[in-house]
């Protein structure tokens, strides 16, 4: 068990200002994404093209744009990243409000999912600046709880707000998150990590070529197998879950769940998601097998789905309440697999490139995340939504095992190799 709680690194008051500035901009964030699919679904009466169009474009940036653009990242004071990107979130979100049509705002919604290609990276890099490696796996921890508690509390917010209020106030209420976020970020004072220690080996050499630090993340990523097997194995399992995701509310309907149970089972999930979180995040004893940690959660989370798609076929011998105790053990799955994944990348990636890596891992998953849903329902379609649970488990099992006999024969899952990449490049 842990010598110290969760909460240790918020002693610092830097971490605190970040993790406040966090905190504002996700919730902003799952505010934002609700709100638009009610703009386009309720208000504007389109369907379910528009609506998926909407959720493309917003991830295309992180796949054709980010890569690229984390390299000015690792580049930049992480700190004018994030006042630029809060600052001009702020503008998109006003402008959502004037937006006449489908057309302008899917082109805005594009623009910020550029700032968040850019965001995202420094927000990886800076949690690695200003916490000691010690209390790494908590501050991880603590980021992952704040992505899974807002993903939670943003949506049901969201309706709320849109109900009382209305479409164009809720919209300026977000526009101030990002204003509130925007000024911890002016407050956040964050040490520049170009010292001798932390620099890339070619920026002490000469003045790198993009082409060549672009080239330099990539060929990180490719020679660190730990790293490079967590990241697909992280990105399969984006896909894994993107390929069920979107039709739990069939399957809820097959169980016999109504509308208002269907919101508690997906509650149920991000609950979990926080449970899993906070438990990685007091206890040390996977830090030493991160990967192992990942695996095994990724391997627990595919039995589960497989008992999920199985148990609709077989409504005698699974009681309803049943899937709500799936509902939970899967998204505490989740957050253990994701806090072992962003431990990994930070353990592993020097500072100096852990936007561009940062930056590749996201575009990866960005990818899996939308190619997924459409098989999910091409195969929904061609059998069933039962059908789709069952072969998205045995995915993951089948994955997950033989990935952990890889990184049991060849002892992946050993010591970082930052150091040992730092002293290679240097020879």
């Amino acid at each position: 068990m842990g010598n110290s709680s969760i909460l240790m690194p918020l002693k610092d008051k830097r971490f605190r200002r970040f993790y406040s500035m966090q905190l504002l901009s996700d919730l902003g964030n799952w505010l934002d994404f609700t709100l638009l699919i009610l703009l386009i679904s309720y208000q504007w009466g389109l369907g379910e093209i528009a609506v998926a169009s909407y959720i493309i474009v917003y991830g295309l940036p992180w796949i054709i744009i980010g890569p690229f653009a984390s390299v000015f990242v690792d580049r930049w004071s992480k700190k004018k990243v994030f006042i630029v990107t809060l600052s001009l979130r702020i503008l998109v979100v006003l402008s959502y409000i004037i937006a006449p049509n489908i057309y302008i705002l899917l082109t805005l919604v594009f623009i910020k999912g550029i700032l968040a290609s850019l965001f995202d990276p420094a927000r990886q890099v800076t949690i690695k600046i200003l916490i000691e490696a010690t209390h790494l796996s908590k501050a991880v921890a603590l980021t992952q709880l704040s992505l899974n508690s807002m993903k939670v509390i943003g949506p049901s917010l969201s309706g709320l707000l849109v109900a009382i209020i209305g479409f164009k106030t809720t919209l300026i209420i977000e526009a101030l998150l990002f204003l509130f976020a925007l000024l911890f970020a002016l407050a956040i004072k964050i040490p520049s990590q170009n010292n001798e220690n932390e620099s890339s080996p070619m920026q002490k050499t000469k003045k790198p070529k993009f082409i060549d630090e672009l080239k330099e993340g990539f060929s990180y990523i490719i020679k660190n197998k730990k790293l490079l097997l967590t990241i697909i194995t992280t990105a399969l399992s984006f896909f894994i879950i993107f390929l069920y995701d979107g039709l739990i509310v069939f399957l809820s309907q097959d169980i016999g769940l109504s509308e208002a149970y269907f919101g508690f089972l997906i509650s149920f999930v991000g609950f979990g998601a926080i449970t899993g979180s906070l438990l990685l995040g007091q206890f040390s004893f996977w830090k030493s097998k991160p990967l192992t940690t990942v695996l095994l959660s990724f391997l627990g989370s595919g039995i589960v789905i497989f008992l999920m798609g199985t148990g609709a076929y077989f409504p005698k011998y699974f009681p309803v309440f049943v899937f709500f105790i799936f509902a939970i053990i899967i998204g505490a799955l989740n957050g253990t697999q994701n806090v072992g994944y962003g431990f990994i990348l930070q353990k592993e990636t020097p500072s100096y490139m852990l936007g561009r890596v940062s930056s590749v891992a996201q575009g990866l998953q960005n990818f899996t995340m939308l190619s997924a849903p459409l098989i999910g329902a091409f195969i929904s379609r061609l059998l069933n939504v039962n059908a789709v649970f069952i072969l998205a488990g045995t995915l993951a099992i089948v994955i997950s095992t033989i990935v952990l006999f890889i990184t049991k024969i060849r002892d992946y899952d050993s010591n970082s190799k930052e150091e040992l990449y730092q002293h290679q490049s240097n020879i």
